[in-house]
């Protein structure tokens, strides 16, 4: 049956948007389905990026886990350094306060030996005592100043 007769009779409608669209042929199918086989060389080197696209791949794989690992083993290397210095700072501050609990100790031996009751102790030990008044002799001279050697010869005289 056909159908178009109803839709280039109808006025009111335009059915002919509705309708099968007709074959178009163009020069290709025309000419005949032509299948053009690539050369040779460039078939070759099409294989060629393919393979060498693979390698490059595998090779950056590579290179990458190699930088991932030589970063891994810094960190590693470095965080054993720190711990080693954190370990000696540890050691020498340890030896410090040892240090200054020994100073202190010694200065209060110090202070414990320097002290004036066992300075007193020490003198009375000795056999030494307080002065008295008694012990203190006043000198009167001449409003001259002298000073005579031993042998009674004058050496110097300030008048």
């Amino acid at each position: 049956m056909n159908n178009l007769k109803y839709y280039e009779d109808s006025l009111a409608y335009d059915f002919s948007l509705f309708a099968p669209a007709e074959k178009v042929e163009n020069e290709q199918t025309k000419k005949g389905n032509v299948t053009y086989v690539p050369d040779v060389e460039k078939r070759r080197s099409r294989l060629r990026k393919r393979a060498a696209s693979r390698v490059s791949g595998k090779v950056s794989a590579i290179l990458v886990t190699v930088f991932v690992v030589a970063m891994l083993a810094g960190n590693v290397f470095l965080r054993a350094q720190i711990n080693e210095t954190e370990h000696k700072i540890a050691v020498v501050k340890e030896e410090i306060s040892l240090s200054q609990s020994r100073l202190a100790d010694v200065s209060f031996e110090l202070e414990q030996k320097i002290c004036y009751k066992n300075l007193e102790e020490a003198a009375i030990a000795l056999g030494m005592r307080k002065m008295d008044k008694g012990q203190i002799v006043y000198l009167r001279t001449n409003t001259e100043n002298k000073a005579v050697v031993h042998n009674g010869e004058l050496s110097a005289e300030n008048n």
